[in-house]
């Protein structure tokens, strides 16, 4: 595996995934005050306040990029939604979220590869795993279209519930399932890592 020092920021086509800020604040605030989006998450609260999200903003500014990588996604020079890869020296794993009026854009889809392709090549992982509920059955088909395979089902808390328990899929990649599946399906072909 490869550590950087630096933060990667990462360009496609219609995406940047760059460094939080400050800035962020606003839209982050109210992309997770929203019900639908805090609800398919584990940690964010509900409702979520002005300051849940500096909180929030806090814990992903400034950590350690051998460990952990937070991106916020910017489309159209706007923030749009948060992607998150963790545990990267040892069971390395992956978090996101999109504001609603970003759903339905293929924008996560976007973000999820350009993000994975990072990973693997520049990072030299072999494995990726996230977690996805159940219900939430758009950020299954996303995960599915890079490659993620279900290994399990485990419960999880969404405090957006009020802490209620749902089973949720455990998935992973593997550096080969993700370019297979990547040959078959994806439409972003020519990345340009910032």
């Amino acid at each position: 595996m490869t550590t950087q020092s630096t933060f990667p920021a990462l360009r496609s086509e219609r995406l940047v995934l760059r460094e939080m800020r400050s800035e962020d604040l606003e839209r982050l605030t109210e992309y997770l005050s929203d019900y639908d989006v805090a609800r398919m998450l584990c940690s964010p609260p509900h409702p979520f306040s002005l300051e849940d999200g500096q909180q929030y903003l806090a814990q992903t500014m400034g950590g350690d990029l051998t460990e952990e990588i937070h991106w916020a996604i910017e489309h159209e020079g706007q923030f749009c939604g948060y992607f998150k890869a963790n545990y990267l020296t040892t069971h390395a794993g992956i978090g996101y979220w999109l504001g609603k009026p970003h759903w339905g854009k293929g924008l996560m889809s976007e973000a999820l590869h350009l993000a994975l392709t990072y990973l693997f090549q520049k990072r030299g992982l072999e494995t990726l795993q996230t977690g996805a509920f159940r219900c939430n059955p758009a950020s299954l088909r996303v995960l599915q279209k890079v490659g993620f395979v279900t290994k399990g089902l485990r419960t999880n808390t969404s405090n957006a519930r009020g802490g209620e328990e749902l089973e949720e899929e455990f998935l992973k990649v593997s550096i080969d399932q993700f370019r297979t599946a990547s040959d078959e399906h994806s439409p972003f072909k020519d990345k340009e890592l910032l």
